[in-house]
């Protein structure tokens, strides 16, 4: 099992190169990939966002990309035709104005056309395919990292299922003395209203059978040992994916538990059954976290 939470960081010298790349993810219902990249490399945007959806398919991913060159001036452009066009600009504006200074280099480079980081295309070519060796590597580091978070999660998973699993056994229990206890009740009402009189025993029967019908929950609760068989099965396959599934697995629960409370007569189910729901709730939280 893998947790959404996770964190992987890889610096890398590859030839021209100094690569580093960090990775830093988050619960949440969707693949949302979030990258900080230098202006010059924005055209490996779409590679960068297909290979990480392509490893990780759910989450809030933020990744933040540096990419230095070991030999920058290989990738430094002047242009200085632009140059010469700005400082006989520059010069006839100090003419025109009577202005005394002189076009200085410093006032030229202010000017972002005239030097340039330019990349030609075979180098963007070399870089991406060192990036993506880079990336793939903090992709690992960050899904072992999940993985080892997932372990917990599911020791807290299964824990909860386990008390849900004895709450239900406890109801099961509790129902199959249902029709007892409405026996007993309404015998009980009976002898009140009706005082010494004999009481029909046929007609009580069927009262009992028409109240222990409305009050049947016998559906609910296989309902919700399949559930939980499901839910623990899920948890324990390795090579499926769980998050969405166990989601709603919990919906699953919290609805067999209020339609028992809404049923039962009987306080002990309804008192379960409330309690019930807190867990799933628990639960439920627990599961957004899981990929």
């Amino acid at each position: 099992m893998r947790s959404m939470t996770g964190y992987g960081r890889i610096e890398k010298i590859i030839g021209d190169y100094n690569y580093s790349v960090e990775i830093k993810t988050l619960n949440g219902k969707y693949s949302n990939v979030k990258i900080s990249l230098a202006s010059i490399f924005s055209s490996l945007e779409i590679d960068i966002q297909n290979l990480i959806k392509s490893k990780l398919n759910r989450g809030n991913i933020s990744v933040y990309i540096d990419i230095r060159f070991m030999n920058p001036e290989d990738f430094v452009d002047v242009d200085l035709g632009l140059a010469k066009s700005y400082s006989t600009a520059l010069d006839k504006i100090a003419s025109e104005l009577h202005l005394s200074d002189e076009v200085s280099l410093d006032v030229l480079t202010k000017f972002r056309e005239i030097i340039k980081i330019k990349i030609k295309e075979e180098k963007q070519e070399e870089i991406w395919e060192g990036l993506k060796n880079v990336l793939e590597e903090t992709i690992e580091k960050v899904i072992e990292f999940q993985k080892h978070e997932g372990e917990d999660l599911k020791s807290i998973l299964l824990s909860n299922v386990d008390e849900l699993k004895e709450m239900v056994k406890k109801i099961e229990n509790l129902s199959n003395d249902m029709k007892e206890e409405f026996r007993k009740r309404i015998k009980e009402n009976l002898d009140e209203i009706l005082d010494s009189e004999k009481i029909n025993e046929d007609r009580l029967e069927l009262e009992v059978a028409l109240l222990a019908e409305k009050a049947d929950i016998s559906e609910e609760i296989d309902r919700l040992k399949s559930h939980l068989s499901r839910f623990t099965k899920i948890i324990n396959d390795e090579n499926e994916s769980k998050g969405q599934k166990l989601d709603f697995l919990c919906q699953e629960l919290h609805r067999e538990f209020n339609t028992i409370a809404s049923k039962s007569k009987i306080t002990d189910i309804t008192n379960l059954s409330v309690d019930g729901r807190v867990v799933v709730n628990k639960l439920r939280e627990q599961v957004q976290n899981v990929h």
